[in-house]
């Protein structure tokens, strides 16, 4: 580090950006239940920027570090950058000065145990699953991961921070005879609750055993849609993206401070704050990449909007005095209606996507459903062979929302959307 920080004082830039990473990880594959391979690594990553000024911009260019090189050799590359910078002009901005703000501490019950221990915790979680004839785990992979960052700058910006992340994959298999049907899931956590592994492994069964039965779906006639899960998130982008710094700097954003997001809508308010942390969500970051402290922001308050966000460098284009920094987790408000309230009346439940799409211009939205499930109002069926496709800015004016909410990597909020009178293609 002190090579480092040697040849770029000395270099001809105008300021510059480390990022330095320590990660440890166990890592655990299983086939039908059964370990085959343990691995465990330890990896130092060192990342610059520096930045160039010409002519009254800033260009900046980036490099990783091996800590191996020469001076000779370090002085050499960084030149190289130098001269790559001045090609990516921009308009000139300023990096990051140290805030008074402490970056807050990342919890995790992780830190009870060796990564090992951690990973062990995972597997008898999952192996805790029910068990089933026709069900089998074609495959597990466990990765438990602790991460130390740094971020320092030459304004004297200096943080670190250290968090765990647990990452699970899997392929459950439902065979009968000589038919089979695989599966795949995937979740991330970053504080370590058994029974939820366990939950998640059940439902991922389940979830392949209705997709092994599920029949195509066709209906003449709109139906009411409930998406959930992992696909539920992407609806909220819309709003977080257009009350965005860089939205606003680039013209494209559709709501500015003060206006109603859903036009007056009939549905569930929407109240939407972005935070820094949240326990379990394993995107959860003291600071961002620039060194900026982070802190919870309000951005939409029963449907009103009433903070802009972003990163630094567009905070500073639009003459923000404290940008709030890039907030990694969008927490929505639980809606009006349980799960069982919605489920009273004829649906189809979208549970899995082939790629759920979504046309932030357009606002349109959707895609092919792999698994589903339809009510008819007497009886719930799994389906599949069906698409669905809807437009945001219709939608959003009657939107439902769960009271129940979900914990993803950077979302918490509610786990089912309800749309009136969809068209089923």
């Amino acid at each position: 580090m002190e090579k480092l920080i040697k040849v770029l004082k000395e270099s001809p830039i105008a300021a510059y950006k480390i990022e330095e990473v320590n990660s440890e990880s166990v890592e655990l594959f299983y086939v039908l239940n059964k370990l085959e391979t343990n691995r465990a690594t330890s990896i130092h990553e060192i990342e610059v920027s520096i930045y160039v000024d010409m002519d009254g911009k800033r260009g900046n260019a980036s490099f990783s570090y091996n800590p191996f090189m020469s001076e000779e050799e370090l002085k050499e590359l960084v030149a190289k950058k130098i001269y790559a910078a001045k090609f990516a002009l921009n308009p000139f901005y300023e990096i990051p000065a140290p805030s008074e703000d402490k970056p807050l501490h990342i919890p995790s019950n992780f830190e009870n145990y060796s990564l090992l221990e951690a990973g062990e915790k995972v597997v008898k979680a999952l192996l805790a699953a029910k068990q089933y004839k026709e069900g089998t785990y074609s495959a597990n992979e466990i990765f438990v991961k602790k991460t130390t960052l740094r971020i320092l700058n030459s304004k004297g910006v200096d943080l670190s921070s250290t968090s765990y992340k647990g990452f699970v994959e899997l392929i459950p298999a439902w065979e009968v005879g000589e038919e089979e049907v695989e599966t795949y899931t995937s979740f991330k956590f970053s504080n370590l609750d058994e029974a939820d592994i366990t939950a998640k492994a059940e439902e991922a069964m389940l979830f392949t055993k209705a997709r092994f039965e599920a029949k195509d779906l066709k209906l003449d006639k709109p139906v009411k849609v409930i998406i959930e899960g992992e696909d539920a998130p992407q609806y909220f982008r819309f709003f977080v993206n257009n009350l965005s710094y860089n939205y606003k700097f680039m013209h494209m954003n559709r709501f500015e401070l003060g206006d109603d997001v859903q036009e007056g809508g009939q549905g569930d308010k929407l109240n939407i704050t972005l935070l820094p942390i949240y326990e379990g969500a394993s995107a959860s970051r003291a600071f961002d990449d620039d060194g900026v402290v982070l802190h919870e922001v309000e951005i939409v308050k029963d449907g009103i909007a009433k903070s802009l966000h972003g990163n630094y460098t567009f905070g500073y284009y639009l003459g923000i005095e404290n940008p709030t920094g890039s907030l990694p987790i969008c927490k929505v408000a639980p809606g009006s209606k349980s799960f069982e309230e919605m489920k009273k009346e004829p649906y189809v439940r979208c549970v899995k996507f082939s790629s759920f799409q979504f046309e932030e211009q357009s606002g349109f939205f959707g895609g092919e459903v792999r698994l589903g499930f339809y009510f008819d109002g007497e009886k719930e069926i799994p389906v599949t062979g069906f698409s669905i496709a809807g437009n945001i800015h219709e939608s959003k004016k009657n939107t439902v929302f769960s009271k129940e909410i979900q914990v993803k990597s950077r979302y918490v909020g509610p786990k089912y959307l309800e749309f009136k009178d969809m068209t089923i293609n």
